[in-house]
């Protein structure tokens, strides 16, 4: 039986040539197939795959769906410029400084991939921390609950790259 307070879970963070995925989706393709075809390609400069941390609210949240307690899912995931570990007791990111919708949700087998995509404007700065938010989050900072919080360090001040986080949580 699978222990759901030790669930796994880790974020791929790609960087990609400013500009390619807006084409790419606007082809029609989702985000997950462009990812695909443009890694295909060998167009991504940039990747790296970290594991989270399963926060208290993030248990919370999800007993309170298995219960069918009234929740939202998982809608946002934000970046921030932050770098202390990650703990337990987190609710929010320590320095927040932008977050997106996700983009695309799924399942494979006991796994759930959440994909965001963040444009070069959306995350120009020295990305150090990410996490996941649902249960009332909003297109405001540090709204909702926070699922899961990681360390993921990527210099994207410059903002010369396009961005895309893809979370994978398996019980």
């Amino acid at each position: 039986m699978t222990d759901i307070c030790t669930a796994k879970g880790f974020s791929t963070l790609r960087a990609w040539p400013k500009g390619l995925l807006p084409e790419l989706l606007d082809s029609g393709l989702a985000l997950p197939k462009a990812i695909e075809v443009a890694k295909t390609k060998n167009l991504c400069s940039y990747e790296n795959t970290v594991h989270n941390l399963f926060v208290n609210v993030g248990k919370y949240l999800a007993i309170d769906f298995l219960l069918g307690l009234t929740r939202t899912g998982l809608t946002y995931h934000a970046i921030g410029g932050y770098d202390n570990t990650p703990a337990v007791t987190d609710t929010t990111l320590y320095l927040e400084s932008a977050r997106n919708t996700i983009t695309s949700a799924s399942r494979s087998g006991t796994s759930m991939i959440l994909s965001t995509y963040f444009s070069a404007a959306m995350s120009t700065l020295y990305i150090k921390e990410a996490g996941v938010f649902g249960n009332g989050a909003t297109a405001a900072l540090n709204s909702g609950d926070l699922f899961c919080r990681y360390l993921q360090a990527f210099d994207n001040s410059d903002g010369l790259n396009d961005l895309t986080f893809e979370y994978t949580f398996t019980l």
